[in-house]
């Protein structure tokens, strides 16, 4: 999943099969190696965007059409880029996530049709199916925001009588969609068992959503960027005084936050507690941890860092650089 970096936030005011992560001891040993992303054809290798992954060495995301300012979604497969047929025809496509099953979760619309969400599986193995979901009586469907590894799908939409932002869950376990209307909280993540993560204004805390029942976030005075929910884990990041300072905190309980090793952002996780972000404050290098523990910076071959980022829960990070090669992928060898 992906995350706008914290620093800029800041400044502006399906089933699948579980894989096995690089345990905490055999990533301290390993080397973090970056390798470069390419494009497709006829597209610049500046111009990528890395979205979501399977855990299985496949991966999602967009590269920018220069001729039309618009995205194309893109499908890498053992490396090799493809622009699906089903997904040629979007107008301004987002993705907002990938699950191990190889099911891409995106909104935008089709030539004759009104923007939408929509779920498209098979893509890594075969020409791939689109569907759409259905608008819920009463409300808009507006964006994608997030996809598990069970097929639960979490978006955003807005009441047809007044306009006012709700969140939307489907569960593979309930009969249809979930309408979560709560003032000032708004879905941003979404857990394997179905828990979403609560984002509120003005950078303060949110909460968790679980069957109906909301538990605040807690343990923070200040102004706090959450990111994302793995694995009961929230990752965010903590702003203090004065600009760039912060600290990367994973609450590892709804009133439990634990500041990382000389975190400064912590942007990304997977279910295994690797996480990603930047050291010392919101402008330092990127760098990875196993939980609280500092494993290393990460390394750019063409200069720059990194301010969005996915981590597959095979240990792979995927990083939307700053750099002249859009985007990286490391790996742990």
């Amino acid at each position: 999943m992906f995350r706008r970096a914290a620093a800029l936030t800041f400044a502006a005011l399906a089933l699948g099969t579980a894989v096995t992560a690089p345990t905490a001891t055999a990533a301290e040993a390993c080397t973090w190696t970056a390798h470069k992303i390419v494009a497709p054809d006829g597209y610049f290798d500046s111009d990528v965007n890395i979205r979501g992954t399977d855990s299985h060495g496949n991966y999602s995301g967009d590269v920018s059409d220069r001729s039309v300012n618009m995205g194309k979604v893109v499908l890498w497969t053992d490396g090799k880029p493809r622009i699906p047929d089903a997904l040629a025809p979007f107008v301004y496509p987002n993705v907002a996530d990938e699950n191990s099953a190889g099911t891409v979760l995106l909104d935008g619309g089709l030539p004759s049709t009104t923007r939408g969400v929509y779920l498209f599986s098979g893509g890594h193995a075969g020409p791939g199916t689109l569907t759409r979901l259905s608008d819920p009586p009463g409300y808009r469907l507006e964006s994608a925001v997030a996809l598990n590894d069970r097929g639960d799908v979490l978006t955003s939409a807005t009441a047809l009588k007044d306009g006012h932002r709700v969140s939307v869950l489907w569960s593979v376990l309930a009969a249809g969609p979930r309408i979560i209307d709560l003032p000032d909280r708004y879905g941003m993540d979404l857990d394997d068992d179905g828990t979403v993560l609560l984002g509120a204004p003005d950078n303060r805390l949110g909460g968790l959503w679980r069957a109906g029942v909301v538990t605040p976030l807690t343990g923070e005075a200040n102004p706090v960027l959450i990111r994302q929910i793995r694995n009961g884990v929230v990752v965010g990041t903590a702003i203090d005084s004065p600009w760039p300072a912060s600290r990367a905190l994973a609450w590892h309980g709804p009133a439990d936050p634990r500041p990382l090793e000389h975190g400064g952002t912590a942007e990304a996780t997977n279910k295994h507690g690797l996480i990603a972000g930047s050291l010392d404050d919101l402008t330092g290098p990127s760098a990875v941890w196993q939980d609280t523990k500092l494993l290393g910076k990460l390394p750019f071959p063409d200069g720059g860092d990194a301010d969005v980022y996915v981590i597959g829960d095979d240990g792979v990070i995927f990083g939307n650089t700053g750099g002249d090669h859009a985007s990286l992928r490391w790996t742990c060898d």
